[in-house]
């Protein structure tokens, strides 16, 4: 990574956090302040001053005469998210279906489909999903004209991200996508809350086996 010399903590902040959101850095590991001053080639401040900031948006942790370390979401921490996930997303779908704008709806389902082909490199297809699967799921609370709801789900945007790149079911949650934005765009609010519902239940499941699968590998 290249550094500019303006606001190197901003800099530094902001690929830790890429690592971290997208489990490069695995949830719980000690994380190098040294090797981290060799990599960008700056002084420990700058890398400390980033890191705090990580910790201030829950996604490091401090250990008192220990270091740094990647957050490790426990169970009960995942079921808690994505609780709030269906609960905020649900009252959102309600309170938008009527008014979701069709030509951004159509937009995301035809991206959909043409991952549904699967023709992609995993890699590929994992960055594309990602993108469709944040832009589905904020179009839904956007479409809310909630700013306090807006306000509220960016604070935990970057937990919700993490848990996104611990979702290994991807054919599986395109297909629930497809059914989500075609019950969207008929203005079926019944079957869409099912279909996102569904979705989200599925998700939990499958970050939550995982989850379960990495800690026994730990021991």
């Amino acid at each position: 990574m290249q550094l500019n010399k303006e606001s190197l903590a901003d800099q530094i902040s902001k690929e830790l956090q890429e690592r971290v959101v997208n489990v490069e850095i695995e949830q719980g590991e000690k994380i190098n302040v040294s090797a981290l001053e060799k990599e960008f080639g700056v002084s420990r401040a700058p890398v400390r001053e980033a890191l705090q900031r990580l910790v201030d948006k829950g996604l490091v942790e401090v250990r008192s005469r220990v270091g740094y370390f990647a957050i490790d979401l426990s169970s009960k921490q995942i079921e808690d998210l994505c609780e709030l996930r269906k609960l905020l997303e649900a009252y959102s779908l309600k309170e938008s279906i009527e008014h979701a704008d069709k030509s951004k709806l159509n937009y995301l389902l035809q991206e959909s489909i043409n991952l549904q082909k699967n023709d992609h490199p995993h890699n590929e297809l994992r960055k594309k999903f990602d993108q469709t699967d944040e832009q589905l799921h904020k179009t839904i609370i956007y479409n809310s004209n909630n700013e306090f709801l807006k306000d509220f789900t960016e604070r935990i945007h970057n937990l919700i991200a993490l848990t996104r790149h611990l979702n290994e079911r991807i054919e599986e949650a395109i297909k629930e996508h497809i059914d989500i934005l075609r019950a969207m765009r008929a203005r079926d609010e019944k079957n869409a809350t099912e279909a996102l519902n569904v979705h989200l239940s599925n998700v939990e499941k499958e970050i939550l086996s995982r989850n379960g699968r990495d800690n026994l590998g730990k021991k």
